[in-house]
């Protein structure tokens, strides 16, 4: 038999648990790209060289296609401003942003950079619900976290896990700097944010390690003290000025 006490208090970290994801999914968006490519037919056209050689016109062997993509981000301000990755967002055509309730809402990019890998968002709709940014510099390994993305298309997904390591200063690869989490992260949750038990912004979901293309156990997030930062800089000059 299961003593009843034992259960009571499992129930109660249940419910807390069920509160904390309940108050934050409303904040974290799903976003969705498109990028207008063109691409080459196969066959031989006769005429293929005149068209070519012809100012404003297409050859017909060139097509137009759509290419769309996936990811997450994670309202910032009551403004609207939203941040998510940059390689989300990067050279694309049209950024779409859905809501939690459904209510989907065409964004403009106000500032980027490559480097941090960080975007910030912005759209024009009133009663957002910001989160807050924690402090990066007080997690811990083994700290409990959430990550809230829309992996695969599969919007408002909820994974749990720990800060697996902090600081590997010995790493030139980047990943050094970077929270690692066991959360489960996947393609589609880059942007998203990886949370505290307060609800609070402690990183921004940004790579895996994986042999597979999916989570391995393996995730890496961008610490919010970074964020921080480059919110503030994308803001004000639309960029982040980097020391030569």
């Amino acid at each position: 038999s299961v003593d009843p006490k034992a259960v009571s208090t499992l129930e109660a970290v249940s419910r807390e648990r069920r509160t904390l994801v309940t108050s934050v999914i409303p904040s974290v968006v799903s976003i969705r790209t498109s990028k207008r490519v063109s691409i080459r037919r196969q066959y031989m056209d006769p005429f293929e060289f005149f068209y070519r050689n012809s100012r404003g016109f297409r050859s017909p062997r060139e097509e137009e296609m759509v290419q769309n993509s996936l990811g997450s981000g994670v309202i910032v301000s009551e403004e609207g401003h939203i941040i998510t990755n940059n390689h989300v967002v990067d050279q694309v055509d049209e950024i779409e942003v859905q809501l939690s309730d459904g209510r989907a809402k065409k964004a403009r990019l106000v500032g980027a950079d490559g480097v941090v890998d960080l975007a910030v968002l912005k759209i024009d709709e009133p009663g957002l619900k910001p989160l807050k940014l924690g402090d990066s510099e007080a997690v811990q390994a083994g700290d409990f976290v959430l990550a809230i993305g829309n992996p695969f298309g599969f919007g408002e997904t909820v994974t749990d896990g720990i800060i697996s390591s902090k600081g590997r200063p010995n790493r030139i690869d980047g990943f050094g700097d970077l929270l690692q989490t066991n959360a489960a992260i996947n393609p589609g949750n880059s942007g998203g944010p990886l949370l505290n038990l307060r609800g609070e912004i402690i990183g921004i979901n940004t790579a895996i390690i994986s042999g597979s293309g999916g989570s391995q156990g393996i995730g890496f997030a961008i610490p919010s003290n970074s964020v921080r930062t480059a919110l503030e800089s994308l803001l004000k000059q639309g960029r982040i000025i980097h020391g030569y």
